[in-house]
C-alpha cells in the first residue's frame, strides 16, 4: 500500500536536474517546494519545467509549492562571513529597505537591518536572536536609529542572517515588492500552492487571495492557486483558528517559531495545530530540521527519526525536507529514509481507534461531513479495501482524509490542477477520469476499471463509493454505495 503521509521536498542546487527530480519522485516525494528566499524567477521556471516533465513521464500527481519570503528581518551591510567573539558588541542600525541589499558598512561591528525604528522597538536588556538561533545577545545601549547588542557566543555570522526580536510586533508590511512579484509569477505559472511566511492573522491570507484573483484575471488564468499559511510566531499561534479557517492549509515552520517564542513551547504548538488542521479538513505540513543531520551524514540521528515518527503518529498530513534535499549530500537517501520511517509508523497506527475518538462535531456537521464519517464507518464494517470518492472540488476527499482511515482514498477528478493539488492530502491518491460520463454508473465503472488496471483492486474486493448526485455539481456529497469488484 502506498504511504498515506506525504513528503514535501525543497529543490536546490543538488536536486534540480531531470534525473534527480525523477529519482526523488520515485522515492516518494509528493510536493516540490521552491524557496523564493533563494530563487529567481528564471531558476524557478527551469525547476518547474523539470518537475512537470518528470510527473508526466511517471504519470504521478505531484504538487508544486512556491514559498514566499514574507516579512523576514535580516542583517545587511557585509558580503562575507563576519567572525564574532563572545562579548562582541554589534551595532544594528535601521535602514530603508530600498537599496539595503547593496549597502556597505564601514565597520564589521556595524550592520544594517530592514526593521524600522529598532531603537524604539527594543528596550535595554531586550533579547536578540541572530541567524535562526546560532547567536544570542541582549541590547546594552541605544543609538539614533540603532541598538548595540552584546553577543553571548562566538561563531561566524553569515551574510543576510535572520534577525529575531522575541515578542516584538514588527512594524513592516506583510508583503514586500519582491513578494508581490513572486506571487504574480506563481499565479502566471499556474503553481499549485503558495506558502506565505510569517502569517499573523486571517487578514494576511485575505490580502494574498485578492492579489491572486487580480493577477489571475489580468493574465487569463484561473484563480485556483491554494494558499498555505506558515505559522512562525506567537501572534500566528494566537490567531491560529481564524488562520486555519481562511487558509487552504498550514505549515508548522518550526525554525522561526523556535526563535520567535520559547523553544519548549514548539512541540506543544505543533501537536495542537496538527489536530486543529485535520479536524478542519485542511492539510498540515510539519517542517524544519526533520532530518537535518543528513545534509552531511548518510544516516539521521535517533532523535530526528523519532521527530518524524511522532509527527506521523500525531497525524500530520505531510513532513517536509528543506536543506536536506536542496543542498545536502544525500538527497535520494534522505527521502528514502523519511519514507521508511513513515511506512513503519503507518503499520503501527491504530486507525480504528482514531475513527472512534473523533469529536462529535465531525460526525454531526453538515450533510457532506455526516456522509464522510458514515462512509468510513461502513468501510470498516464491511472490510472494504478502499474508499472511492468522485469529487469536483476535492472537498469530499479532504473530509474523508481528516478521518485518517486505514484504507486508501482514491479520489477521481476531472481537473488536472486539482489532481496535482490533492497530492498534499493525507491518504488521498488522486486519479483523473474522463469527465465525459454524466451517469453515475458510467463514472463508477471507469473509476473501478482504472483501479483494477493499476493493480489496486481485484475481483472480490469490496469498495465504498462516495459521490454527490447530481454528478458534476459542487457541494452535493450525498451518496454512499458499497460494491464488490467483479
Amino acid at each position: 500500500m502506498e504511504k498515506r503521509t506525504k513528503i514535501v521536498a525543497t529543490t536546490g542546487p543538488v536536486s534540480e536536474s531531470p534525473a534527480m527530480i525523477k529519482a526523488l519522485m520515485q522515492e516518494g516525494v509528493d510536493v516540490f517546494r521552491l524557496n523564493f528566499s533563494h530563487k529567481s524567477h528564471d531558476e524557478a521556471d527551469k525547476a518547474v519545467a523539470m518537475i512537470r516533465e518528470a510527473r508526466q513521464q511517471l504519470r504521478k500527481p505531484i504538487a508544486i509549492m512556491a514559498d514566499i519570503k514574507g516579512p523576514a528581518l535580516r542583517l545587511y551591510g557585509y558580503s562575507t562571513t563576519l567572525p564574532i567573539q563572545a562579548g562582541t558588541e554589534l551595532v544594528i542600525e535601521s535602514r530603508d529597505a530600498a537599496g539595503i541589499e547593496d549597502s556597505k558598512s564601514d565597520s564589521p561591528a556595524h550592520v544594517f537591518t530592514n526593521l524600522p525604528d529598532i531603537d524604539r522597538i527594543c528596550a535595554i536588556g531586550q533579547k536578540v536572536i541572530l541567524m535562526d538561533g546560532y547567536f544570542a545577545g541582549s541590547v546594552v545601549r541605544k543609538q539614533q536609529h540603532a541598538v548595540v547588542v552584546r553577543i553571548e557566543n562566538e561563531g561566524a555570522l553569515r551574510p543576510k542572517a535572520h534577525l529575531t526580536i522575541p515578542g516584538a510586533d514588527y512594524p513592516i508590511p506583510f508583503l514586500s515588492e519582491k513578494d508581490i512579484g513572486d506571487i504574480a509569477w506563481a499565479v502566471g505559472s499556474e503553481i499549485d500552492y503558495i506558502a506565505l511566511s510569517f502569517v499573523r492573522c486571517a487578514t494576511d491570507i485575505e490580502e494574498v487571495r485578492r492579489l491572486v484573483q487580480r493577477f489571475a484575471i489580468s493574465t487569463g488564468k484561473r484563480p485556483t492557486t491554494k494558499l498555505i499559511a506558515k505559522i512562525e510566531s506567537a501572534r500566528g499561534i494566537a490567531n491560529i483558528d481564524e488562520i486555519i479557517h481562511e487558509a487552504d492549509g498550514i505549515m508548522i515552520a518550526r525554525g522561526d517559531m523556535g526563535v520567535e517564542m520559547p523553544i519548549e513551547t514548539v512541540p506543544i504548538a505543533q501537536k495542537s495545530i496538527i489536530r486543529k488542521c485535520y479536524l478542519a479538513a485542511k492539510p498540515v505540513i510539519t517542517a524544519t530540521q526533520m532530518l537535518e543531520s543528513m545534509i552531511e551524514n548518510p544516516m539521521p540521528t535517533r532523535a530526528e527519526a523519532s521527530d518524524v515518527a511522532n509527527a506521523c503518529f500525531d497525524s500530520t498530513s505531510a513532513v517536509m525536507l528543506s536543506g536536506e534535499t536542496a543542498m545536502g549530500k544525500y538527497p535520494v537517501q534522505v527521502v528514502r529514509t523519511m519514507r521508511s520511517i513513515i511506512d513503519v509508523v503507518e503499520e503501527q497506527f491504530d486507525y480504528a481507534d482514531f475513527h472512534q475518538d473523533v469529536p462529535p462535531e465531525v460526525k454531526t456537521g453538515d450533510i457532506p461531513a455526516i456522509m464522510s464519517y458514515n462512509a468510513v464507518s461502513v468501510a470498516y464494517l464491511c472490510g472494504a479495501k478502499a474508499l472511492i470518492v468522485l469529487t469536483e472540488t476535492g472537498h469530499a476527499a479532504r473530509l474523508l482524509s481528516r478521518l485518517r482511515p486505514r484504507m486508501p482514498i482514491y479520489a477521481f477528478l476531472s481537473d488536472e490542477r486539482l489532481y496535482n493539488q490533492m497530492a498534499l492530502n493525507w491518504g488521498v491518491h488522486p486519479f483523473m477520469h474522463s469527465g465525459k460520463g454524466t451517469r453515475l454508473d458510467a463514472v463508477v465503472d471507469e473509476a473501478i476499471s482504472l483501479c483494477k488496471g493499476e493493480g489496486l483492486l481485484k475481483s472480490g474486493d469490496k469498495v465504498v463509493i462516495v459521490a454527490g448526485l447530481p454528478l458534476a455539481q459542487q457541494g452535493t456529497t450525498n451518496m454512499i454505495r458499497v460494491e464488490t469488484i467483479q
